[in-house]
C-alpha cells in the first residue's frame, strides 16, 4: 500500500513537471514522458490485478488445507468404522459357527423329546386321549416338515411339554365313554392332577377309578360315591373347596 502511495505521488509530480515544461520542452521530449507516464500507469494496474489474483490463490490455498485436514480426519474415522464392522462381522462369524454347532445337537435332541413325550403319554393316566394324541400328531408333522424352521419346532416341542405339565397342577371334570366291564359306558370323568383319575354315571350309581397297577378301570364301593360328586362339584366350582376322602393310593381293607 506504501508503494502505491509513492507511485501515485511520483506520477502526480511527473504530471505536473510535464505540464509545467511542455511549453518549453521540445515535442519529441513531451512524447516520451508521455509514454512512461501511460507505462507507469498500466504497471499500476497490472500490479493491483497480480495483488487480487495473489489473494485469490491465498484463500484457495487456505481452503485446500482445510479441506486436506476435514479428509484427513474422515479417513480416519472411516478407518475405524471399517475395523469395526471387520470385528462385527468376525463376531456375526463366531456366532454362526455356534449355531450350527447348536442346531447339530438341537434338532435330534427335539427328536428325542418327542419320543419321550409319546411314551409319557402312553404311560399316564387316560385323560383327554383325542386332544393328547392330535396334538402329538401336529407336533411329529412339524418335527418332521421341511419347512419348518428350528426356531419354530422348538417353540412347538416347548408348548406341548407346557400343556403336558400343567395338566399335572389342575382339576378337571370332563365326559367320555370308556370301557367298562359291562361295555362301553358314558361317564363323568374327574382328574386330579395326575395323581388320579376317577369315574362316575350320570345316574350316581356307578363310581370308580383308573388303576396304574392294573393297567384298567376298576369299580369303587360305594361309600365314595358321595365324597366322589363332591369333589366334581367342586372341580366346576359348583361347590366350596372342603377336605374329601378319596382313596388316591390303595384301598383301605
Amino acid at each position: 500500500m506504501k508503494h502505491k502511495i509513492v507511485f501515485l505521488f511520483l506520477l502526480s509530480l511527473q504530471v505536473c513537471l510535464t505540464s509545467a515544461l511542455s511549453e518549453t520542452l521540445p515535442a519529441d521530449l513531451q512524447k516520451k514522458m508521455e509514454t512512461a507516464i501511460r507505462q507507469g500507469q498500466k504497471s499500476q494496474t497490472d500490479a493491483d490485478a497480480w495483488a487480487k489474483e495473489r489473494e485469490a490463490h491465498l484463500n484457495e490455498i487456505r481452503e485446500l488445507r482445510n479441506r486436506k485436514r476435514w479428509l484427513t480426519h474422515q479417513q480416519e474415522k472411516y478407518g475405524t468404522y471399517i475395523r469395526k464392522q471387520q470385528e462385527a462381522i468376525a463376531e456375526l462369524g463366531r456366532k454362526k459357527k455356534e449355531a450350527e454347532k447348536i442346531n447339530m445337537r438341537l434338532e435330534p435332541f427335539l427328536d428325542e423329546l418327542m419320543l419321550r413325550l409319546e411314551e409319557f403319554v402312553k404311560a399316564d393316566i387316560p385323560f383327554l386321549l383325542e386332544e393328547r394324541r392330535k396334538r402329538l400328531r401336529f407336533l411329529k408333522d412339524t418335527l418332521d416338515s421341511y419347512h419348518a424352521g428350528l426356531a419354530e419346532k422348538t417353540q412347538r416341542v416347548l408348548e406341548a411339554l407346557q400343556v403336558e405339565a400343567g395338566y399335572g397342577a389342575s382339576v378337571e371334570k370332563t365326559e367320555t365313554t370308556i370301557q367298562l366291564e359291562n361295555g362301553p359306558t358314558h361317564v363323568n370323568l374327574l382328574r386330579i392332577g395326575r395323581t388320579a383319575l376317577f369315574y362316575q354315571t350320570p345316574d350316581g350309581k356307578q363310581s370308580g377309578r383308573f388303576s396304574r397297577e392294573k393297567g384298567g378301570w376298576e369299580a369303587l364301593p360305594a361309600e365314595y360315591g358321595r365324597e366322589i360328586t363332591r369333589a366334581m362339584e367342586i372341580a366346576e366350582k359348583r361347590r366350596t373347596p372342603v377336605l374329601l376322602d378319596l382313596p388316591i393310593g390303595g384301598l383301605k381293607e
